[in-house]
């Protein structure tokens, strides 16, 4: 393929470089002062003590680990100064969190060199980022990017930057691509450019999803061609999933992966604009001034209370961050399951003395039968949010036995909630839709022995003795896995924390009953997915059981 030379020359002579001979010419800006800084910064020390430390590393075979390490001590810092200089927050204006297993492609708008730490701080995963070459040879930069996991792409070239690509989503994590190939300019009106199609084809190539986000007010923060940041707002809004599981690569056609790429970017171009597109309605709804929906828009503000309030919140998130990274980088050398078992034994004795003094609470038959090993889903009624807690930490306490608590996601958004209920395996669940991802966490941690609890109401019922109807989920999962169901009643924990209350009422009892294990699925393992009748059936069977274990009826209790 032939390309644009840097220097001139007749259109006969122009021949195509190669990769590493573009990695050693010179950097042009186009402007002196530019052109002067750069050369002075060429000299700068950082740069070849890192070209050494990255030997080393790879000497060493120790890559992947010195890689993760880098972006969790990046998470925090980055974060801490996107909040210091640019009060930066994210939003989900669809409601759902980036996802948090398994691997995919982020895609978003490109305002600025500032985007890929902005999209980074909004996600609670490692993203390796696709990046032009220029990047790695600009002093300073090519350092932090290397460091931080970037990959170099040859526009020209480009085949080693997709085989790179596609090994990391083999691996599990996010690639990050900016569709348009460059940032957006002002002389456009900061529009949007067309989207290449490399992000479409390699997400269904991979069978992976693609996650696209728009940044605001990055392009105020450091414009393009300019060396000197700002103080500015900076948001990050993050949208739903997109998965492309009803293509295939071998047999899509180039004009469909064009019109592919142009939907996805009109979902980028919504969520920067702030149109809420609800996926499963395939309704848009722009949020006007004057709406009923503008409510659900954030709103601006400069008083001092909002900048007192975004300061507390901006503490909060800076302890929250620290514990996630400590978890992440203790699971960078396979440590973090020991340390997290540890802090849940120490927080299940504490949780449980405590609630015994406070809030006496009593456990039946756990011994009989909840087994001291072994793979199994769990199901129990839902009265109130301090089901979570005082049952995860009942069964450590009293039966040394880790729980994996399926848990809405917005429990996951608060800062230091966030922190505690990750270091005590709760993981993150969409409601209302089938969340794929959740599902598979879920099956995995089956695989390893544990016990994964969910609660088949879906939500907390009114208390009393009276529960929701339930969901199949649990049994779908149990009947793939082969594995039973421990069934726990839990009896007056909506007096101890009821809906909506701001605080733990104290001296009110609740009891905890296990029951024996529910295996009318067991006639389905190793079959075909029963029917959505029979899934009911056996849900509705299996929550009759449940509500037999609560003693809303026994005072003596």
């Amino acid at each position: 393929m032939q390309i644009k030379e840097e220097y001139k020359a007749s259109e006969e002579s122009r021949i195509a470089k190669t990769t590493e001979e573009k990695e050693q010419e010179e950097l042009d800006f186009g402007k002196r002062h530019q052109n002067a800084t750069y050369k002075f910064l060429k000299y700068n020390p950082i740069d070849p003590l890192n070209d050494l430390w990255r030997q080393a590393i790879e000497r060493l075979s120790l890559e992947d680990v010195e890689g993760k390490l880098q972006w969790w001590a990046a998470y925090v810092y980055i974060k801490f100064f996107a909040r210091i200089l640019w009060n930066f927050k994210t939003e989900y204006p669809q409601g759902n969190m980036f996802p948090e297993y398994g691997g995919g492609i982020l895609v978003g708008s490109h305002e600025s060199h500032l985007d890929p730490f902005f999209y980074g701080a909004a996600c609670h995963r490692r993203i390796r980022y696709m990046s032009k070459m220029d990047n790695f040879k600009t002093p300073l930069v090519k350092s932090l990017f290397s460091n931080l996991g970037a990959f170099k792409l040859d526009r020209e070239n480009p085949e080693l930057a997709w085989k790179m690509a596609k090994e990391i989503i083999e691996e599990g994590e996010w690639v990050g691509i900016f569709p348009e190939g460059t940032r957006s300019r002002e002389e456009t009106g900061w529009e949007i450019g067309e989207f290449k199609t490399g992000a479409v084809r390699l997400a269904i190539e991979m069978k992976v999803p693609i996650v696209p986000m728009a940044v605001i007010g990055s392009r105020n923060a450091l414009p393009k061609g300019k060396l000197v940041m700002k103080p500015t707002q900076v948001k990050v809004r993050v949208g739903d999933p997109i998965y492309y599981n009803d293509y295939d690569i071998n047999t899509i056609s180039y004009d469909e992966i064009k019109r592919l790429s142009a939907e996805l970017r009109q979902v980028v171009m919504d969520l920067r604009e702030y149109v809420i597109v609800d996926t499963r309605k395939q309704k848009k709804v722009e949020l006007s001034i004057g709406s009923p929906e503008d409510a659900q828009k954030p709103k601006e503000s400069s008083s001092p209370m909002r900048y007192l309030k975004d300061f507390g919140k901006g503490a909060l998130g800076f302890v929250d961050d620290l514990w996630y990274s400590l978890l992440k980088s203790l699971e960078a050398f396979g440590l973090r399951a020991k340390f997290q078992e540890t802090v849940h034994n120490f927080s299940g004795w504490l949780v449980c003395n405590w609630s015994n003094l406070m809030m006496p609470y009593k456990v039946i038959d756990f011994e009989k039968y909840i087994p001291d090993e072994g793979a199994a889903v769990v199901c129990t009624n839902h009265n109130s949010e301090w089901d979570v807690l005082i049952f995860a930490a009942s069964l450590i306490y009293h039966r040394k036995r880790v729980l994996y608590q399926m848990a809405k996601q917005s429990l996951f958004k608060p800062p230091l909630v966030n922190a505690w209920v990750r270091n005590h395996h709760a993981f993150p669940l969409k409601r209302g839709m089938h969340d794929v991802d959740s599902y598979n966490f879920a099956k995995d941690v089956l695989d390893k022995g544990d016990l994964v609890c969910m609660y088949p109401e879906g939500t907390t019922n009114a208390g009393g003795g009276e529960l929701l109807e339930g969901h199949t989920g649990a049994m779908r999962l149990a009947i793939e896995k082969q594995v039973p169901i421990l069934l726990v009643g839990i009896t007056g924990t909506e007096n101890t924390y009821p809906k909506h209350a701001k605080m733990l009422s104290f001296y009110r009892g609740q009891i905890m009953k296990a029951g024996p294990a529910f295996m009318e699925h067991k006639k389905h393992w190793g079959k075909p997915m029963p029917d959505y009748e029979e899934l009911k059936r056996l849900t509705a069977n299996m929550m009759a059981q449940i509500k037999d274990l609560l003693l809303y009826d026994s005072p003596d209790a």
